[in-house]
């Protein structure tokens, strides 16, 4: 992702943003996906071919 995308979804997002709940919220859905992210790049990496393929 280029840097300037990265910044622009970060502003869009830090717009929505009102409560601390809400930055909890977020920051629990960002921990979320990058995992999930994560562990499918790993396990696509150790079979050596990408889901459904």
């Amino acid at each position: 992702m280029q840097p300037e995308a990265i910044k622009s979804l970060a502003r869009e997002t830090a717009r929505g943003i009102k409560t601390e709940e809400d930055l909890y919220t977020f920051r629990q859905a960002l921990t979320r996906v990058t995992i999930e992210a994560a562990l499918n790049a790993e396990l696509d990496e150790h079979l050596g071919y990408a889901r459904h393929e």
